[in-house]
Parts: structure tokens; C-alpha cells; sequence
């Protein structure tokens, strides 16, 4: 059995003037407070969780932050410091490490059979839009937890809960500044990982707790706040203890205690349901394959991965076609155009013509012409010359005064293109997505896909684009119309429960998973009429 954990965290001392309800003043007196508090504790850790000063200029804010610096240098057990939003507005993140005399990389350790994790997330934050995602910075948490068979406990500036800011001083009415925009694939990471057990934050000022997939996440009271407790500062830190159970309380004016059990590893509550209007549409649709005259297919995990045929997929494909099945199929892939797919497929022995191949390209094409009602419709893209090209082929004109932004993906695509694009989205153009899947199988391991622009332009814009490729129904409807075929003769045969069997939900068609692309996971709230191994499994089912 696990010997008990035992942790001291403080955070948000915010050294300096008072400020709105920062009780700056106090933060010194306190923090020695919270000093002594560790002598008599005895923490096996000490985490102080960033906003050590509250910003003035670059001369003031070194001198209070070694102060700060100074309360820190005889505690009596290791600690370690994150960086929080005011810490480098006038100093750096090298000023901190100098200071501080540790490093500001992202770290971890293991303490007492727990794998303690200190995540240096992106916590600047970005006028007007807030926090920004960080893709390497989801790479390396993903990559420690993955590294790591202990029970796991993550430490950040900023919540990673995306909880309710409700009567928030500072965030009730600036909710983008108190979370994270990229909070459900941080939970989704965790969920894959299996081994974290708490997360523990500060920034918000307040103390909280969200559970998440059994996962306790708790944020911590400001050192010097007063909006909580009638003017007087908090005094707050907090002293946590884990073992079979976590047990947190916050010390000081604004005092909480509670108490949680640690879930297993890899234990997880069920998968939500989708959309009750998906759920009720997942209950009309008929449970069995019968008569099936047409297939919309996916191409990536169900007829190649890379540039390679999955075994089998060839002959499959030209036994259905010999047995008179039409076949579509229907990509979120935008980088490339039909007739380029079309060529692909014929090197690798699938005879498919580029009018049978829908990309998320011609689909965003489609969806702009129809908008626009025969006008052509001004654009500024950002995304692949195949987009461009897709674009052109409806009458859209490239503007410097567009009514929509189209964003795809372009590995050689610059910065100044998305500046540019988001001062578009300032002056009022609309943002429209190809996609919004964040990455894809490419030939160095996983690339970029048009989600990470999307990403970056909805943070930067406050917008929220419009996605037109998969889940989206009409996408699917566009593959219908190209069968000519109707929905209860139709399957979607595709790889991912997210996009291609939510989609075919959403415009009630049966679907077939496949388990020759991604891994099928049985508790996905979105689920397929069948799962099959491949698609020469489902060329046999639908043969007979």
C-alpha cells in the first residue's frame, strides 16, 4: 500500500501594491507565514503554482520577485515554481529561472510512489482572445504520462477543468481569461493516459473543485485575495494529502476542506451520451446491414494508411463494384484535390474516379456557393493550393476585403497568412473550416491538420468557425446526392467514431467501424451499426 503523500501548495501570492482586491501588501508577512506553516507540516513537496507578483514594471517587478525569492530559499522539503500570466509581462521566463534558480521547462518527479508534474503551459495571456493551445506543450504532457506506470498528479497556473467561473470577481464576465480553450483534449489526453489522478491549479482566485472522469481538479485561494472575504486578504494556501483518498484543505480566512477517493488506474466513469438529437437518432437507425446498395467510404484507415494499400482493400473495393455497389468516398483530408486522391488510389490498385471522391475541399466549395445563392463569394484562404483550386471551380474571389476565411492546412503556409486572415475575422468576415481534426498520419509521424489553424483563428478571433467536413451531416449529404441513392440504402464505412460514425449518425445512415485505421474503442458515445475488422470484412458481410 502507497504511503501517504503529503503536499504544500500556495499560489498566486501576487507580491506588490494592493491592487482591485490583490492585497499586494500582505503577500511578504503571509508567505512567511506560509513558511513556518511548512516547518511544522513537514510536506514530503511544496508547489508554488505562479502570479508571484502583480506587475508594475520591469525593475519593480525583479526586485519583488526576489523578495519572493528569498522566502523560498530554506524550506524544509523540495519545491518547485510555475509560471502564472503576471509573472512575464515585464520579466521573462529566463528572468524567472535566474531569480528563482530553477529551470521553467515543464518537469517532473516521483515522490513517495506518485509522479508529481509540473506542466509550464503556455500561461501568457493573448489580447483580446486569452489563452492560446500549445501543441508541443500537449506533446510533452502526453509523452511523460505515457513515460510513467505511478499515479500521476499535474500542477498548472491556469485550471485545466474548464469549470464554471460564475461570480468570479476577475472572470465571471471575462471567461476567456480564466480557462483554457483546449480544455476537452486536455481531458481527452488524460482519459487516454489512464494514470492521473489530481490536478491542482491556482489563477482563479477562488477555491473550487470539478470532477472529471473521477479526477478530482481542484483550484487553490490566492495568498493575498479579498473578494471572498470581506476585504481582508485570504491568507490562503493549501495542505494536500493522497493516498487511498485525497484529502485537501485550504488554511486561512476563506478555509475549505474536502475529502475524495483516488479512482484506479485506468478506471473511468462511461463516456457521455452524444447529443440527445444524435442519441435519438442512433435509436431509428435500422441495427442490421441489410440491403445496402451504396457505401460512402473513408479513405485513410480504411483503404491505405500512408502511402501504403491496407491489405486486402484493392480486391474489396473491385468485388463491391463487380457486384454492382456504388461507391463514394468522402475525406476531411483538403490538401489535395480529387483527380490528385484519384491518382493515388490507382497506384495503389482502386479504381475510383475523381467525380466518386468528395474532399472536405469541394465540400467547403459547395457550402460557399450555396451561401452565396449563384453570387460568386469573396474569400482569403488560408490553406492548400488544392483548397484554392476548389474554390476557383465555384467563382470565389480572393479579396483583401472578404466575406469568409476559409481555413484548411499548408505546412509551408506562414504567420503573416494567419495575421492576416485574423484581422479579416476582426473586420467581420466569417471563419469557415474544412475540418477540424488536429493532426493526421503523415510521413515524419503525425502532422499538423487544418483543427490546429482553426485553433489558432478561432483563439485569436473570438469567433467560432463554421466546420463544413466530417461530423457535419451536410457533408454526407453531399456523398448522398453524388450516390443518388437514398439513406436507407446507404452505409458509411470509416475508421473514426468521432467523425465518420457521429456523421453518419447525424444523417441517419447505418455505419460500419473498421479497426484497420484507429483504434476502436468500445465506450465511444458514438456507436457504429457493426465493427469490422477491415474493409475486406465488410466486402464479405455485404456479399454474402
Amino acid at each position: 500500500m502507497l504511503k501517504t503523500l503529503k503536499l504544500a501548495v500556495v499560489t498566486d501570492i501576487h507580491h506588490g501594491p494592493d491592487k482591485m482586491t490583490k492585497v499586494g501588501s500582505a503577500a511578504v508577512p503571509l508567505l512567511q507565514d506560509f513558511v513556518g506553516f511548512t516547518r511544522a507540516y513537514q510536506p514530503h513537496f511544496i508547489a508554488e503554482l505562479g502570479d508571484r507578483i502583480s506587475d508594475i514594471d520591469a525593475a519593480t517587478d525583479r526586485g519583488q520577485l526576489q523578495q519572493v525569492a528569498g522566502q523560498f530559499a530554506d524550506l524544509p522539503a523540495p519545491h518547485w515554481h510555475l509560471m502564472g500570466n503576471h509573472d512575464q509581462i515585464h520579466l521573462s521566463i529566463a528572468d524567472n529561472s535566474e531569480i528563482l534558480g530553477q529551470s521553467m521547462a515543464h518537469h517532473s518527479i516521483d515522490v513517495s510512489g506518485r509522479h508529481l508534474v509540473f506542466w509550464q503551459l503556455d500561461s501568457r495571456i493573448h489580447h483580446p482572445q486569452g489563452f492560446l493551445a500549445n501543441q508541443a506543450d500537449l506533446n510533452w504532457l502526453a509523452a511523460d504520462l505515457a513515460a510513467s506506470n505511478l499515479p500521476a498528479i499535474i500542477f498548472t497556473h491556469v485550471p485545466l477543468d474548464g469549470g464554471s467561473l460564475q461570480s468570479n470577481y476577475y472572470f465571471d464576465n471575462n471567461q476567456r481569461f480564466g480557462g483554457l480553450p483546449h480544455h476537452r483534449e486536455i481531458q481527452a489526453l488524460f482519459r487516454q493516459a489512464g494514470n492521473v489522478i489530481l490536478c491542482v491549479a491556482g489563477h482563479v482566485h477562488w477555491n473550487n473543485v470539478n470532477l472529471i472522469d473521477g479526477i478530482p481538479h481542484i483550484t487553490v485561494q490566492s495568498l493575498c485575495e479579498s473578494f471572498t472575504t470581506e476585504g481582508a486578504a485570504a491568507g490562503a494556501w493549501a495542505s494536500i494529502e493522497v493516498d487511498h483518498e485525497v484529502r485537501w484543505r485550504t488554511h486561512g480566512r476563506d478555509a475549505i476542506a474536502l475529502t475524495v477517493p483516488v479512482r484506479g488506474l485506468n478506471a473511468h466513469w462511461r463516456q457521455p451520451l452524444p447529443s440527445f438529437e444524435e442519441f435519438r437518432q442512433q435509436q431509428s437507425i435500422p441495427a442490421d446491414l441489410d440491403n445496402i446498395t451504396g457505401l460512402i467510404l473513408d479513405m485513410d484507415g480504411v483503404l491505405y494508411r500512408g502511402p501504403e494499400a491496407i491489405p486486402g482493400a484493392p480486391e474489396a473495393i473491385a468485388a463491391l463494384q463487380a457486384a454492382g455497389i456504388k461507391i463514394v468516398t468522402l475525406t476531411n483530408n483538403a490538401r489535395a484535390t480529387a483527380a490528385d486522391y484519384s491518382a493515388k488510389l490507382a497506384g495503389l490498385g482502386i479504381n475510383l474516379p475523381a467525380a466518386s471522391i468528395i474532399t472536405a475541399g469541394r465540400a467547403t466549395a459547395q457550402y460557399l456557393a450555396a451561401q452565396t445563392q449563384g453570387r460568386a463569394p469573396s474569400v482569403f484562404i488560408a490553406g492548400s493550393e488544392a483548397l484554392r483550386h476548389e474554390l476557383q471551380l465555384i467563382g470565389a474571389v480572393e479579396s483583401q476585403h472578404p466575406e469568409y476565411v476559409v481555413a484548411g492546412i499548408d505546412l509551408d503556409m506562414p504567420l503573416s497568412t494567419l495575421a492576416e486572415a485574423v484581422g479579416h475575422l476582426h473586420r467581420g468576415a466569417k471563419l469557415i473550416a474544412t475540418n477540424s481534426d488536429p493532426m493526421v498520419p503523415g510521413g515524419q509521424g503525425m502532422e499538423p491538420e487544418a483543427g490546429a489553424v482553426v485553433a489558432f483563428l478561432q483563439a485569436a478571433s473570438g469567433q467560432t468557425a463554421y466546420v463544413v467536413g466530417k461530423p457535419n451531416r451536410d457533408i454526407f449529404t453531399l456523398a448522398m446526392a453524388q450516390l443518388g441513392l437514398r439513406g436507407e440504402e446507404v452505409a458509411v464505412v470509416g475508421d473514426t467514431a468521432e467523425t465518420d460514425i457521429a456523421g453518419a449518425t447525424a444523417a441517419g445512415l447505418r455505419s460500419i467501424q473498421v479497426a484497420s485505421g484507429n483504434q476502436v474503442k468500445a465506450d465511444s458515445p458514438h456507436q457504429a451499426t457493426a465493427i469490422m475488422a477491415d474493409l475486406t470484412a465488410v466486402a464479405e458481410r455485404l456479399l454474402g
